[in-house]
């Protein structure tokens, strides 16, 4: 990446390292605080999973504020906001008002993390938003991980910590404010997808964000409350208590990686696996011991567990809808998130006040064997076949927020590879749902030298999930061609698995006729044997 691009985010990755801090010291002090007052650990999950409700919100009503002022007084509402909160929390102490503030922090955590993200999206493009996400979701991680370390600095229930919670909103606050990088335009407000609609499309993506949230919410809340009563102290109570986000540094990358390899769903059963691993040993050592520094280690391996599952989900959901629904879906996943994180909380601080303190873990094991149970059932006996994914795993360590899906690293990366402008830029148009697609291909053949099959490759691997569609206007188009499209198609068909080959093949057949009709499937058929008969690649 180049330096003088670095140097113009550089006031966003200020920004969020020190909002990050503020937001992790806020999950750190608050639990520790109203311990102190005697506040029965139920009382306490019920107070904090107030802040997943104010997340709901923002996912409802972030961008309706964003549009009505625009980004920098958005963001500027929000971080004094935030700061007048943290001041509150140092003079409060009734639960019903804690949970109230709670609440007004969600929102406002969210809707601050929107807006800098929409800043991403103007300074950033096809060539280097993978480089500019990766760099701001790390400063994101540094900045919540290390927050745990200022505890040192005064006795961990001293409320002028919370002075120091000020002092980091206003950073970032007073960086964003003197900056004098693009604003963005005004945006508009995306209707959420109905919950029926979205587990039509992938139940296991559904329930796995539902489940996210359910494990994030409760380790990032409750963590605290537990390590205080094993005693941990110093550096080490620090990097427990950070480890929900420095381990999702150490597990996101392989995650993504198997992910854009294998099926998500066994990627993802492997990945609870290791946090029941890692949470089976945390209550091995609550009732026998392990050394602290091995403990650290369980502890990283089961934030990490956590944290790696929502945008594993996400992207499973993003294997079976079309692009039109891209912005719906994303605001119901978020949504399903925040209600995971409202009742994660509520429960597992139930569990921990009625027994003991080891119980979060207990919850944490159930929550991990039941999407383990869930996504091993739907491949193996309901949807066994895996799809190609339609955008590579996008790597987050940020559990809450409710980020722009604009910020995608991989949505133009299939037209990277095209040398012809105007076949590109057909292929941009498709992808934006024109009411006449059938004319945007006969004009740009029309003006080109490009045949209709060069352009059939072209849409089938950059288009997989609207292939069907598209192949039936073009054989409309030109039906003396249908058997050299198909053709061309030949080998395109072991890229994708049998659902989407039948959408290819319906769109090739119609309004053939029997006799060309049966053409097509003796190709199609061709290549499937051909399949069948060669070896497995050792």
């Amino acid at each position: 990446m180049q330096q003088k691009l670095l140097y113009r985010i550089s006031p966003i990755l200020f920004a969020i390292t020190a909002y990050a801090a503020s937001l992790n010291l806020f999950f750190v002090l608050l639990p520790i605080r109203m311990s102190d007052q005697g506040i029965a650990t139920s009382d306490i999950g019920v107070a904090m999973s107030m802040y997943a409700a104010g997340a709901v919100l923002a996912g409802l009503f972030a961008s309706r504020a964003v549009h009505r002022v625009g980004h920098i007084r958005a963001f500027a509402s929000m971080a004094a906001t935030l700061a007048i909160i943290a001041v509150a929390h140092s003079y409060l102490t009734n639960i019903w008002l804690t949970g109230l503030l709670r609440l007004l922090a969600g929102f406002s955590f969210v809707t601050g993390f929107i807006t800098l993200e929409s800043w991403l999206n103007v300074l950033s493009d096809s060539t280097n938003r993978g480089k500019i996400f990766s760099i701001y979701q790390i400063c994101i991680a540094l900045g919540f991980g290390s927050a745990p370390f200022l505890l040192n600095l005064s006795v961990d229930s001293d409320p002028r910590l919370f002075g120091i919670i000020s002092i980091f909103l206003c950073i970032s606050l007073i960086i964003m404010s003197m900056s004098r990088i693009p604003v963005p335009e005004a945006t508009t407000r995306a209707r959420p997808m109905s919950l029926k609609k979205l587990w039509k499309y992938s139940p296991s993506g559904t329930l796995s964000s539902f489940c996210a949230g359910l494990i994030s919410s409760a380790s990032v809340s409750l963590i605290s409350l537990y390590a205080y009563e094993r005693g941990f102290t110093g550096v080490w109570l620090s990097l427990i208590l950070g480890s929900y986000q420095l381990g999702g540094l150490l597990t996101q990358y392989p995650t993504g990686w198997l992910a854009d390899r294998f099926d998500k769903r066994s990627v993802a059963s492997g990945l609870m696996t290791l946090g029941i691993t890692s949470n089976l040993l945390i209550v091995f050592d609550y009732f026998v011991g392990l050394p602290t520094g091995l403990l650290v280690l369980v502890f990283l391996a089961s934030g990490g567990s956590g944290v790696a599952l929502f945008p594993l989900a996400v992207t499973q959901v993003f294997d079976h809808i079309d692009l039109k629904d891209a912005m719906p879906a994303t605001s119901t996943l978020q949504i399903i998130l925040g209600v995971g994180g409202v009742i994660g909380p509520i429960t597992a601080g139930f569990l921990m006040s009625t027994f003991e303190s080891i119980w979060l873990y207990y919850y944490l094991i159930v929550i991990h064997a039941a999407v383990i149970v869930f996504l091993l059932v739907r491949k193996l006996f309901i949807r066994t076949e895996r799809l190609s994914a339609s955008a590579p795993y996008r790597v987050t360590t940020q559990p809450t927020s409710l980020g722009s899906s604009k910020l995608d690293p991989g949505m133009d990366y299939s037209l990277a590879q095209i040398d012809e402008p105007a076949l590109k830029l057909l292929l941009v148009a498709l992808r934006q749902q024109p009411r006449d697609p059938a004319e945007l291909m006969r004009l740009t053949l029309d003006c080109t030298d490009l045949q209709p099959s060069d352009v059939a490759t072209k849409m089938v691997l950059a288009l997989p999930k609207q292939s069907g569609h598209l192949m039936q206007l073009l054989v409309e188009l030109y039906p003396e061609q249908r058997l050299d499209i198909t053709r061309s198609l030949h080998e395109l068909f072991a890229l994708h698995k049998e659902r989407i080959n039948s959408l290819i093949e319906a769109g090739l057949v119609a309004g053939a006729s029997e006799e060309e009709a049966q053409a097509v499937r003796a190709i199609i058929e061709g290549h499937r044997e051909q399949t069948k008969e060669e070896p497995p690649a050792i």
